[in-house]
């Protein structure tokens, strides 16, 4: 028997005993258990489905004014109890406070902007399209809806998705990472005490076999997933063929091309803060660098001379500048990949394998240098620390190695050349580009966007994009 973390079904939020396999939920800055979560308690897919269901009804009838006040109340809510779930987040992701502290403020970002969706809730309306017949289009909710967020934001990730789905008036079910399954108890929390009725906003726990069971359940009418490139495109197969409406996020390797007229001071600054904040482990981290002719030498001296200054340490402490990974796991792969990079002949300038030790999960920041466009660095996607550095001659190289990446994520570029700026932003075959910035993070009301492996559907997620794919169109002809 295990015990699961605060699981919201319905109005009742309160840890299940379940029977069967269980997950083992890990402090990452110590190694120590802190919990475990079920992995196939399937049973309770249909306890939260059912509690959606019974909810879903009442909530779409409920004005989109009103759907957006509360969002602004949970919104509010989240900064009162910043410290609470600051705790909570470093405990089990591992990041520093600082940074758990920015995931709570784009999450209030995000429920702010959700919370503009009444405005473009609108539908429309023709009179005498023929004579004496008018026209109207009108949306409607989907009904039940799930989320499946990564570890790396307990909190932000899923929301950016939720967020829309509950103000175009769907009822929500959130899977939580197994490997970060507590943050959203608190959040479960705060939308009961902020008055979300009931069966609105659902949580339920476990691992692949959850998932699954989501996707085949006749009365989730959609999915929102962000995980790897592997499981997006599973999931995004699996569910489709349920009849789903899906969009799922996978993996990325994000490239920054530094350009020969820019600063390499203050362009290895940014791009620092891109590779090695949350220990790499954001989806759009810049974990390729591309440096264009002469720029290469005084880039990659200070990049090194940067990642050897930071401090390696948990999450809790306020001199850390690096945390620990989620896992020993992906400690482990973190070492494989830079072993196996230098093994084909890449230089390993700073070594963050020199910091793996026992108990918690650590891996220091880690540039290499000399690594080939064919390396597996630039195919496969390593969440940690680590960056890659390629030479080329000129943008066109630049841009073939960004436009024959398996994924299409994000790519950035520092320049002091608009024309050169303008030329990247349009022929970079990515969802999201960055100019100048090293982290290319659409804001709350714009599309994120992905490509190729890192995207998996056709409509996209956040503004106007959310709106479309939470919501259907009702055509309604009519005449007296």
């Amino acid at each position: 028997m295990t015990v699961t973390p605060l699981s919201l079904i319905g109005s009742a939020l309160e840890p299940r005993e379940v029977a069967g396999p269980s997950w083992p939920v890990h402090d990452p800055a110590t190694g120590v258990v802190i919990g475990a979560v079920p992995l196939d308690d399937v049973a309770a897919v249909d306890l939260v489905v059912d509690a959606a269901v019974e909810a879903a009804g009442g909530w779409a009838a409920t004005p989109p004014t009103k759907r957006a006040r509360l969002l602004i109340s949970l919104a509010r809510a989240l900064e009162d109890n910043a410290d609470e779930i600051v705790a909570s987040i470093t405990r089990e992701n591992g990041k520093t406070t600082v940074d758990a502290r920015a995931e709570i403020a784009r999450a209030v970002e995000h429920l702010e902007a959700a919370a503009t969706a009444p405005a473009l809730l609108t539908g429309e309306h023709v009179v005498d399209i023929l004579p004496g017949l008018d026209a109207s289009v009108v949306r409607e909710p989907l009904g039940v809806v799930a989320v499946v967020p990564p570890f790396n934001f307990p909190i932000m990730t899923g929301l950016i998705y939720w967020a829309w789905a509950l103000a175009c008036g769907n009822a929500v079910i959130v899977k939580p990472s197994e490997q970060t399954p507590f943050t959203l108890a608190i959040v479960g929390r705060l939308a009961l005490e902020v008055g979300f009725p009931p069966g609105v906003f659902n949580i339920v726990h476990g691992g692949r076999a959850t998932v699954e069971a989501l996707c085949d359940h006749p009365d989730v009418a959609a999915i929102s997933l962000v995980g790897s490139s592997a499981t997006a495109a599973a999931v995004y197969a699996r569910a489709s063929a349920a009849g789903k409406r899906v969009h799922a996020a996978g993996g990325a390797r994000n490239p920054i091309v530094v350009m020969p007229d820019v600063d390499p001071v203050e362009t290895a600054k940014a791009i620092a803060a891109s590779a090695f904040t949350m220990g790499g482990q954001r989806c759009l981290s810049g974990s390729v660098v591309l440096t264009v002719g002469t720029v290469h030498t005084a880039l990659v001296t200070e990049l090194a001379r940067i990642a050897e200054s930071l401090t390696v340490g948990a999450g809790s402490d306020p001199d850390t500048d690096v945390p620990p990974l989620v896992s020993r796991a992906a400690v482990t792969g973190a070492v494989s990949a830079v072993s196996a990079a230098e093994a084909a002949g890449a230089r390993v300038l700073v070594d963050g394998r020199m910091i793996v030790a026992d108990g918690g999960f650590f891996f220091g920041p880690t540039v290499i240098d000399g690594v080939g466009v064919d390396s597996p660095l630039l195919e496969n996607e390593t969440f940690a620390p680590l960056v890659s550095i390629v030479a080329v001659d000129s943008l066109e190289e630049a841009l073939a190695v960004v436009n024959d990446s398996p994924f299409g994520n994000a790519a950035c570029i520092f320049t002091t050349e608009g024309k050169v700026a303008k030329t990247f932003a349009q022929r970079a075959d990515v969802g999201n580009v960055g100019v100048n910035v090293s982290v290319a993070a659409p804001t709350a009301t714009i599309a994120f966007g992905g490509r190729r492996r890192s995207f998996r559907g056709v409509i996209h997620s956040q503004g106007r994009h959310a709106i479309e794919f939470y919501t259907d169109v009702k055509s309604v002809s009519t005449r007296w």
